[in-house]
């Protein structure tokens, strides 16, 4: 029994499977170069868009009560996670930017002197506060670890866990 012979196009169709495969290859590698690059310019771009917004908010704050040395007129938000807790930069933006919207209309424009009189009622206003869906998680402000004044800015650093809702049935049997 003879072996039969290659045919004469055997070695052309191994050069191009080897040119496709290296195609596929090529492409995957840029692919997952070029999302890298795509997910740190969202990242920074979200995370200036959060800092303007606030630059702004504090821009028309201050305008408001630029001869009112005795008020408080700046607020800054500090994210630090739990224990048992990772938090990307992406999201410690938006967690700032949600907790810094719920206490800006309590306390800026606030006398110092009435905040230094009560500051655990601020404190409670972020205790236990469920902070839902954001980048399709939740959390929970465990504490607030420091509030600190100094001239008429407001410093709060915030303890920020990940929050597992229990589900509610909704059938009643």
């Amino acid at each position: 029994m003879r072996v039969p012979q290659y045919e004469p196009g055997y070695r052309l169709l191994q050069a191009i499977g080897l040119v496709i495969a290296g195609m596929v290859i090529g492409a995957a590698l840029f692919l997952s170069i070029y999302n890298e690059r795509l997910n740190m310019v969202i990242e920074q771009n979200r995370k200036l868009i959060t800092e303007k917004s606030r630059l702004e908010g504090d821009v028309t704050d201050l305008r408001k009560t630029k001869n009112q040395q005795t008020t408080i007129n700046l607020l800054n938000v500090y994210i630090t996670p739990a224990e048992h807790t990772e938090i990307d930069k992406l999201t410690e933006s938006e967690l700032q930017r949600r907790v810094h919207a719920q206490l800006k209309p309590v306390v800026v424009g606030r006398k110092i002197s009435e905040f230094a009189a009560m500051p655990e009622v601020y404190e409670q206003i972020l205790k236990e506060k469920p902070l839902l869906g954001v980048l399709e998680k939740d959390y929970l402000v465990q504490s607030v670890k420091w509030i600190v004044l100094t001239q008429s800015e407001l410093k709060v650093w915030v303890t920020v866990k990940e929050w597992k809702r229990i589900p509610v049935s909704l059938s009643g049997g």
